[in-house]
């Protein structure tokens, strides 16, 4: 049996929350911290050392997901993905995330994203396509290319 991913969820709506918590942790992975705000995901990111990051991009107290992806990009092998309603606001390089799940999504979207997401950390290349629910970004998309080459 593989280790379960480590999984760190920045969401400040303690709904969506749980429903991730629940959702990540009924398919065999750790949720090994939350925040609600992206101070308090940076730090407990360096703490924990995740494998996956979820980010909301509005945060309680004005915070913002972006700051959280564009500190922990360069510091770490962390896959970090936007999980938000404004999945339209993104630049093209979707600030050095690996991708986006808009919301609302459905327990069928975070179930297939994780399996997908594992092979992307335990075995990259995948050898599946992303799963629907999932927008990759272009940057991402090439690095896992190159992988294959």
């Amino acid at each position: 049996m593989t280790e379960p991913l480590r999984v760190l969820i920045a969401e400040d709506e303690a709904l969506i929350l749980m429903q991730l918590e629940f959702l990540l942790e009924d398919c065999g992975h750790a949720v090994v911290a939350t925040a609600a705000t992206a101070g308090d995901a940076i730090r407990l990111a360096r703490e924990t050392r995740p494998d996956i990051v979820f980010v909301d991009l509005q945060l309680r107290g004005g915070s913002s997901g972006l700051d959280i992806v564009r500190t922990l990009r360069d510091e770490s092998d962390v896959v970090l993905v936007f999980v938000t309603a404004n999945a339209r606001r993104f630049t093209d390089d979707f600030e050095g995330a690996a991708g986006v799940i808009a919301k609302p999504f459905t327990e069928a979207v975070i179930l297939d994203t994780m399996t997908y997401l594992e092979a992307c950390v335990r075995n990259p290349p995948p050898g599946m396509d992303a799963p629907l629910g999932l927008t990759l970004a272009p940057d991402y998309r090439a690095h896992l290319e190159s992988l294959r080459a």
